[in-house]
């Protein structure tokens, strides 16, 4: 990824901040490390909202302070996540949503307030992390390669080959990630998808709830959230004719749940 090419397309986007570029100022020799991913930070505060970790740890970091430019990030196919406050634009997860219409599954790690209502309502409305302010510039990494290791679709060159599954009139497309019921495309969050994926890949297959929360949110999801449930929810909601009487995804109490596969 061209790194120069991003920072000339987005520096009309960036306030004076005095962090690199100042006269008298050492410039630093040669060029970063990188890691072939590029991290678009939707924030209003501009440059200052940067952590330099993410930077000293390889990634390309563009900066949005506003949702046009954010958008054109995102659309252009520079960005493989994006990190968004939960003010920018007036309300962050508005414009979540709004990338998710036009790219659906896009992955997004949300930033705000240490609110349990708050991270409850991005993780339910399709957000795949949350980050509690203030930031600990270590644990942004490391949340970053999380959510990107849980979407490969958004990062490398695409020259492996994912198939599409299909069980029963529900086909699942890791490629385009696409999902349709009966030849209409369905709108899933990223953590739905791989949720969905999961489960139709191991069809008629019991999937304990402690190894889909391990797959999906790292052994570090406490074993009593409530993220699955919510999330089996959404799907059901998505899925099924009958959401109170479900025939596709199915509940098999003490252990977990069962994609029903064609009989």
């Amino acid at each position: 990824m061209e790194i120069r090419t991003n920072q000339q397309l987005f520096q009309a986007a960036l306030p004076s901040t005095g962090r690199r570029g100042e006269p008298g100022e050492p410039q630093p020799e040669g060029p970063r490390p990188k890691v072939g991913t590029a991290v678009l930070v939707a924030h209003a505060l501009g440059a200052d909202a940067i952590p330099v970790d993410l930077e000293s740890a390889g990634f390309e970091v563009v900066v949005a302070t506003d949702g046009e430019t954010a958008f054109s990030a995102v659309w252009s196919g520079r960005v493989d996540i994006a990190i968004v406050d939960g003010r920018f634009e007036g309300d962050g997860l508005a414009f979540c949503a709004d990338v998710w219409t036009e790219h659906p599954g896009f992955p997004v790690l949300l930033i705000g307030p240490n609110d349990e209502n708050l991270v409850t309502k991005a993780l339910t409305s399709g957000a795949d992390d949350y980050l509690a302010l203030p930031l600990r510039p270590a644990e942004l990494v490391a949340r970053v390669r999380a959510v990107l290791r849980r979407a490969p679709h958004w990062v490398g060159d695409g020259a492996h080959h994912e198939p599409a599954v299909r069980v029963g009139d529900v086909r699942l497309d890791p490629e385009s990630h696409e999902v349709t019921l009966r030849s209409v495309r369905l709108h899933l969050p990223l953590r739905e998808f791989e949720l969905l994926r999961l489960l139709m890949e191991n069809a008629g297959i019991v999937l304990p709830r402690a190894t889909l929360l391990n797959r999906l949110w790292g052994p570090s999801m406490p074993l009593e959230s409530t993220s699955l449930e919510v999330h089996i929810r959404r799907l059901r909601a998505k899925l099924e004719d009958d959401p109170a009487g479900p025939r596709r995804i199915q509940t098999v109490r003490g252990i977990g749940y069962r994609y029903q596969a064609e009989r």
